[in-house]
């Protein structure tokens, strides 16, 4: 059961190719995966949830619509379910094509070599960008082009804001270790482990996600970077090589930081302290206690934040806490609805590693989804990027991930 065919293997390509241009083509990525859904719920007529989860999911829908409704600006609200009902749907039809455990190993392993050509290019864009690039370089049409763009010294690619290409890339890293956790334990694997032309472009890949986090100059995401590979570092105490691998990656980070800053920010106690996320926090609990039950409505946050609030900053479209933000614009039901319901699944995927009832393959692969879906949960903690449908989409795909792991591979047996 844990292997039967979910989706026809046309779509099982789309599904791939559709992952891989994601981060390019975004619009032409989500068209993919819109087809392989409507595949799927045609091909099964029925969503690939148990019950409890899909009725959790169905009541946290209807709260969301409730909300939108009673919305200070109910088409502000309205227009923002975008970014969760569909996103819903998709994930309850995700786990059919999950279904099958070597396209799970091949959706990490092609995050990671997809974005390889992307982390060239953020790393010309940081080195373009940065303060020390002499003058005569900097008036070249297409460097002076580079620098003109928003965030000065920081990469950002495709993406609309550096912290939102940090936000994909640490999915990314989580995937790509949990693939090289998969080639430790293939039967007969000998170390060193990266051995032929794919390994190789796999430890590349990592390391140019690491190196692209950096160039995005996101503090968050180095931050989330660095746990991932200290987490990493611990799964596989039995193989010194790659323990050593993740903890001088660690220390690469580090000693970049502290030499060539973050974002052109210099590690010093005073960029943190004036950081004004305390302050929008702070602005986000008045919000709150005026209208805690179904809130203000999706998207309704932005519309409440009063120009000049904090000085130097005329707009700050969320409050850099993705579960303050939903409380705020949803309601606290909701918030610790979908809380409670997403932590269901992780505590249920987390029974089956400790138990030990997965192959060894898929063992390797779930640490991976879980570094990757930790890094989701820790980014969330001090920005939200979430309206990058980039991002939200590999959100989703990467927990159903987690979901397929422990109700395929323990249901069937």
């Amino acid at each position: 059961m844990a292997d039967h065919a979910g989706a026809s293997p046309v779509f099982q390509r789309v599904f791939r190719i559709s992952l891989v241009v994601l981060p390019y083509v975004s619009y032409v990525g989500m068209i993919g995966l819109f087809a392989v859904l409507v595949h799927l719920l045609w091909r099964h007529r029925r969503l690939a949830l148990d019950p409890a989860l899909a009725r959790g999911l169905g009541a946290i829908a209807l709260l969301l619509l409730l909300s939108s409704i009673v919305a200070v600006n109910p088409g502000e609200a309205w227009l923002q379910l975008t970014n969760f009902l569909p996103y819903f749907l998709f994930f309850g039809a995700l786990p059919w094509i999950l279904s099958d455990r070597f396209l799970r190993a091949q959706i990490a392993r092609d995050a990671v070599l997809a974005v390889i050509p992307l982390n060239l290019y953020v790393l010309v864009e940081y080195s373009l960008k940065a303060p020390w690039l002499p003058v005569t370089l900097q008036q070249v049409p297409f460097v002076a082009w580079v620098r003109a763009a928003p965030h000065a010294g920081r990469a950002m690619a495709t993406f609309g804001h550096p912290n939102t290409l940090a936000s994909y890339l640490v999915l990314v890293l989580g995937l790509g270790l949990g693939s090289v956790l998969l080639r430790l334990r293939r039967p007969g694997a000998p170390p060193p482990v990266f051995m032929d032309w794919g390994d190789r472009l796999l430890s590349i890949g990592i390391g140019l996600s690491l190196l692209g986090i950096f160039c995005s100059g996101s503090r968050n995401g180095l931050l989330v970077a660095v746990s991932q590979l200290l987490i990493f570092a611990l799964c596989v105490r039995s193989n010194q090589w790659l323990r050593w691998g993740a903890l001088a990656g660690v220390g690469a980070v580090g000693l970049g930081a502290a030499v060539l800053g973050i974002g052109g920010r210099i590690l010093a106690p005073a960029a943190w302290t004036t950081d004004p996320r305390v302050q929008v926090w702070q602005f986000a609990l008045d919000l709150l206690a005026q209208r805690p039950w179904l809130g203000w409505g999706l998207g309704n946050y932005k519309l409440q934040y009063p120009p000049g609030l904090i000085p130097g900053y005329e707009y700050i479209s969320h409050p850099h806490n993705f579960w303050l933000l939903l409380a705020v614009e949803a309601g606290i039901p909701v918030m610790l609805g979908l809380t409670v319901w997403v932590g269901m699944i992780c505590a249920r995927a987390a029974r089956t590693l400790l138990e030990g009832r997965l192959k060894p393959a898929d063992y390797a692969l779930l640490i991976g989804y879980g570094l990757a879906f930790w890094g989701s949960i820790a980014f969330g903690l001090f920005d939200v990027t979430l309206y990058d449908v980039r991002v939200n989409a590999m959100n989703w795909i990467i927990l159903a991930g987690i979901y397929s792991f422990s109700h395929w591979n323990v249901s069937s047996g």
